[in-house]
């Protein structure tokens, strides 16, 4: 069975900012600062959010909400770019997204975690586990407000190496690409026009990741996540494709030609 969602947005998004050698191994010098997407897909059978980005609380003042991080990283958010603001810009509520899908448990995809209490998530194999118990050298990325929210998500996980076609239609197809954490999904979407758009989280925060098969040093897996990189690289390949790494200013120029509205 063949269908494609109605309507794709990537909402515009607050940055952080850190020496690129944080988000490519072998590099640094340069300070980069990268968007923090949040993507609204409008399927016939419900709204879907994959990723929920930083806490709305922080908008206006990042230091309210994240304390020390928002200096360590310049975070830089303006009220416009509240996710809940932009949901009602476009005519939804909060309580109109009943799915969302998680690509990992770090702090800058799970801010919006608690507007969405009772949704139906989507997470990957261990994901919450390893979160409660990182290691000390990723520790700084999982926060406890966040965790919290996300224990009132009616979670279904994602098994390791299996990708999970959501509505069945193969519209929106959910990609187990560990690595970066235990669990960390993509997400690839059919539109209307036909063609694909592949969402890589952070199975690849820079284009160059994937051209060079080169992780980051927070990656827990570093043959898992190079293997994530080939899978990438490989879906690119194909004619209908195009590869979003989410985390990419470049990607996110080229794939906004428009502004929110990608479909």
């Amino acid at each position: 069975m063949s269908g494609t969602i109605k309507h794709l947005w990537a909402f515009d998004a607050p940055t952080i900012a850190a020496d690129c050698g944080l988000f490519q191994l072998g590099t640094g010098g340069t300070q980069l600062a990268v968007p923090i997407p949040t993507f609204l897909i409008e399927h016939g059978l419900g709204l879907l959010m994959f990723d929920s980005g930083l806490d709305s609380n922080a908008a206006g003042d990042p230091a309210r909400a994240y304390g020390p991080l928002a200096e360590a990283f310049d975070i830089q958010f303006p009220e416009e770019h509240r996710l809940d603001t932009q949901l009602e810009s476009i005519g939804f509520t909060t309580k109109d997204v009943r799915q969302i899908v998680i690509s990992h448990l770090h702090f800058d995809h799970t801010g919006g975690l608690d507007l969405f209490p009772g949704a139906q998530g989507f997470i990957g194999a261990d994901e919450l586990r390893y979160a409660r118990t990182p290691r000390a050298l990723d520790a700084a990325m999982f926060r406890e407000h966040d965790l919290d929210a996300a224990s009132r998500i009616d979670w279904l996980e994602v098994p390791r190496g299996y990708d999970h076609d959501v509505f069945g239609d193969g519209s929106v197809t959910i990609l187990s690409l560990p690595g970066h954490t235990l669990g960390t999904l993509g997400l690839q979407v059919r539109l209307p026009d036909g063609n694909h758009i592949v969402l890589t989280s952070d199975a690849a925060h820079l284009r160059s990741n994937i051209d060079q098969t080169t992780g980051m040093p927070l990656d827990v897996s570093n043959p898992d996540k190079e293997n994530g990189l080939r899978k990438l690289k490989l879906l690119a390949s194909r004619p209908d494709t195009t590869v979003w790494v989410n985390h990419d200013p470049d990607d996110w120029k080229l794939n906004r030609p428009d502004g929110r509205q990608i479909a």
